[in-house]
């Protein structure tokens, strides 16, 4: 896009460590490994959805909607979200349910949030390629990832209808050039998988694919669907278990860093490594939705308001931040009692594991899953013990009612610091 060219002489530079931002991480983490539920820090990341309009008409997320300027956020929110929440934040992520590349003025929003010197970072799935933004991003060493489902043309089609794996290619090369151009580190660019039945076999394939594009680093998160989904992961488990050691071993092999966002299902989940303290989602994060409303996890980024608080246009972020609602999930978190209105909470409690937060609270390295930290990936157990998440009543084996999560692992771990 022509207009974008002008971005190539607006002058950025990396994310700057402030005195602000020193001092609120700190609050922040330490108001968190306490269990506090009324915060004064504020939000470690942001995550900005600029709008809920796609390119792409995926399966597994939405069928065919026209684009709709009504689904864009306005420039006012904007405004205020960069203004309260910019200068202590960490991360800023300019992604939600939709596509933010495909929005004409993404560059603008882009350079917005690079003038404080944010870690920016972004979900993509690589079907615009933007050059003079990603130079721009690059040169401030932000965070781009690509959504890349299969490695074949054939299956890539399917499972990203409307998108081309020779697109994201392209992307993908643009954005590793100026990565080595700017010296911003290899793992900036990275490559994300939803791991589904319908793509186990072309796991290690996406590997060697970044291997081949000089992308360093391979995250695959499983579906999150039914269990009656053909799609689902438990359909056929020993097949997914060699399909994730054989990238791993890919991986190892090709100088590529696979990394499991979550395990491929509670029965071949590493039980040390989800055991961990509470998520620190609820007391770290915040998204802000395209119409203003705010949330407090990345995972729940959707196409409704179900796990929302609260709207910025009737409150003020302040407001919705140590509300009844927020404060409530907090102490949830802290006691291992995740209520019903939760319930995409207990699945991390079963699979997830950790993500970035350590780029956050660097205690939290310690929880990540790769081919480097970890030589077998998965371990597998009778998924009859391990039951799926997110849990209903009844559908828990008679040794696991009760609290639905390892409240003692989750306590313990607080008052131990929370660096498990």
């Amino acid at each position: 896009m022509r207009s974008d060219d002008r971005l190539l002489d607006i002058p950025v530079e990396p994310f700057q460590l402030t005195p602000l931002r020193v001092n609120n991480q700190r609050l922040n983490i330490e108001e968190y490994e306490r269990g506090a539920t009324k915060l004064k820090s504020r939000p470690l990341a942001v995550f900005i959805e600029l709008t809920q309009n796609c390119n792409l008409r995926c399966p597994m997320c939405r069928f065919g909607e026209k684009y709709d300027p009504a689904l864009n956020l306005d420039d006012a929110t904007f405004d205020r979200l960069v203004e309260e929440l910019f200068p202590t934040a960490h991360v800023v992520d300019l992604r939600g349910w939709g596509e933010s590349t495909m929005l004409p003025r993404f560059g603008e929003f882009v350079a917005r949030a690079l003038e404080h010197r944010v870690q920016l970072r972004l979900v993509t799935n690589g079907q615009v390629n933007r050059r003079p933004v990603w130079d721009m991003m690059m040169r401030a060493h932000a965070l781009v990832t690509v959504s890349c489902d299969a490695a074949s043309p054939e299956l890539f089609a399917k499972l990203r209808a409307g998108g081309t794996i020779e697109r994201l290619v392209r992307t993908v090369e643009t954005l590793v050039e100026a990565r080595d151009r700017h010296g911003a580190p290899r793992e900036n660019v990275c490559l994300n998988v939803v791991s589904s039945i319908d793509n186990l076999g072309e796991l290690a394939d996406i590997v060697r694919l970044a291997a081949r594009l000089g992308v360093s680093l391979v995250s695959i998160h499983p579906i999150v669907t039914s269990l009656d989904d053909p799609a689902h992961l438990r359909n056929d488990l020993p097949r997914a278990q060699q399909a994730y050691e054989e990238a791993a071993q890919v991986g190892r092999e090709e100088g590529v860093v696979v990394q499991l966002g979550a395990a491929p299902d509670p029965s071949l989940a590493l039980p040390d490594m989800i055991r961990r303290p509470a998520c620190m989602h609820p007391w770290s994060y915040a998204y802000v939705r395209y119409n203003g409303q705010v949330g407090f996890c990345d995972h729940l980024i959707g196409g409704d308001s179900d796990y929302t608080f609260g709207s910025l246009a009737e409150n003020g972020f302040e407001d919705i931040w140590n509300g009844p609602q927020w404060q409530g999930l907090r102490a949830a978190h802290v006691s291992g009692d995740i209520p019903e209105d939760y319930m995409p909470c207990r699945w991390t409690y079963a699979q997830r594991y950790i993500d970035f937060e350590h780029l956050l609270h660097p205690g939290r390295a310690s929880g990540l899953v790769t081919s480097e930290t970890h030589q077998e990936v998965t371990l597998r157990r009778d998924p009859q013990q391990v039951p799926w998440a997110p849990w209903k009543p009844g559908e828990l084996p008679a040794a696991q009612s009760g609290v639905l999560i390892p409240t003692t692992a989750l306590t313990a771990g607080l008052r131990d610091g929370g660096s498990r």
